[in-house]
């Protein structure tokens, strides 16, 4: 959530929770079963009896919507990397990835919002600037402690890692058309642990 939608949701009347959760429940439903052409306010409204103009003040467009459906829930990444090593902390996050964008209504909000938001960076910057740099920073914490350990090369760059974890996993639950195989985390996860080592301490 932005800067700018958390103070306007923080004037008038305290938002009521409830309301919030049927209507993101029956979104994920229409995604789910429709992909992002089925989230359609109006369908939510009846799906709900939410009039519509309750749903626009909360969401002003499906891409915000979508947007907090794809970026929402717990984020935080697992840490594993002290107690159970670096191939577990990597493998951790990339099933984490992989195995949430894998989820039918997350997969085509994630999709949908791309779609909707292409060619305008202001409205990018607005739906998901904060969630990346949140996961980027909770990220480099975690390289951190793998340097600090002896785990993670010094000279790795957080940013540039976390591309290249994120990035395969994003790349293959939403816009592939091969399918994965079963074990598409545990290969990647081989891949990335060679060129992380720190060879010199190891």
């Amino acid at each position: 959530m932005t800067e700018q939608r958390a103070a306007a949701r923080g004037r008038g009347r305290p938002r009521d929770a409830e309301i919030d959760r049927r209507i993101i429940d029956a979104a994920r439903s229409l995604l789910a079963e429709g992909g992002y052409r089925a989230l359609a306010f109006d369908a939510i409204s009846q799906m709900t009896d939410i009039p519509r103009s309750m749903i626009y003040r909360r969401w002003p467009t499906r891409a915000h919507l979508a947007s907090e459906i794809a970026s929402g829930g717990d984020g935080a990444f697992p840490v594993l990397i002290d107690t159970e090593g670096l191939e577990a902390q990597v493998l951790a996050v990339v099933h984490q990835v992989f195995d949430r964008y894998r989820q039918p209504d997350i997969g085509a909000a994630a999709v949908g919002v791309i779609a909707d938001t292409q060619g305008d960076r202001a409205l990018q910057r607005d739906l998901q600037a904060k969630a990346e740099a949140d996961a980027r920073a909770a990220f480099a914490a975690i390289v951190a402690r793998g340097k600090a350990t002896g785990r993670i090369a010094a000279a790795t760059c957080p940013d540039t890692l976390f591309d290249l974890v994120i990035g395969p996993s994003l790349y293959r639950a939403l816009f592939s058309m091969a399918a994965a195989p079963p074990d598409y985390p545990e290969r990647v996860t081989r891949m990335i642990i060679d060129g992380l080592l720190d060879r010199d301490r190891a």
